[in-house]
């Protein structure tokens, strides 16, 4: 099973390489000022590089965990480690938003998904010694709901898939 999980890795950054190269032509076809060119443009789709394109993966893998798609209330004291890979995620789309040709969005985006992990640590919504317990469940799973949100977000400015 260690090795078939190391060949997927592998094959999954052989893919992000292959992928990342490949260029989007939203992002290199200006809209033409010619006559009868009234088609509307497509939404731009963004096809990073280097480190921009690990967060874009880590960031799709992190939408299919639990924490993303249970229901809030019930997996909220579960999510220490998403919010953790999240984080590093966010962060590194964050940092290199002026690289994208949506960096505003982006940088809104993970603004909402940092201040939904700071608001859920500040209402002691993970499992560590300072968890608020029961009575916090419903900031908690507000506070999770405001940072699935912002993935959503994120995935849709990047590529990614989910959106709105």
């Amino acid at each position: 099973m260690g090795a078939h999980r190391v060949l997927s890795a592998a094959q999954l950054a052989a893919t992000v390489v292959l992928l990342a190269g490949c260029g989007s032509s939203a992002l290199t076809n200006q809209p033409s000022s010619m006559p009868g060119n009234s088609a509307p443009a497509a939404a731009p789709t963004i096809s990073p590089t280097g480190a921009l394109a690990g967060a874009v993966t880590k960031l799709r893998l992190i939408s299919q965990d639990s924490c993303q798609t249970a229901p809030p209330e019930r997996i909220y004291t579960a999510c220490d480690r998403f919010l953790a890979e999240l984080r590093s995620a966010v962060g590194t789309l964050s940092d290199g938003a002026s690289s994208l040709p949506n960096s505003a969005g982006v940088r809104t985006a993970s603004a909402v998904v940092a201040g939904g992990a700071q608001s859920f640590d500040q209402d002691g919504c993970g499992s560590g010694p300072y968890a608020a317990g029961p009575t916090a469940a419903p900031r908690c799973a507000a506070d999770l709901g405001r940072i699935r949100q912002g993935v959503n977000d994120l995935l849709a400015l990047t590529g990614g898939q989910p959106g709105g």
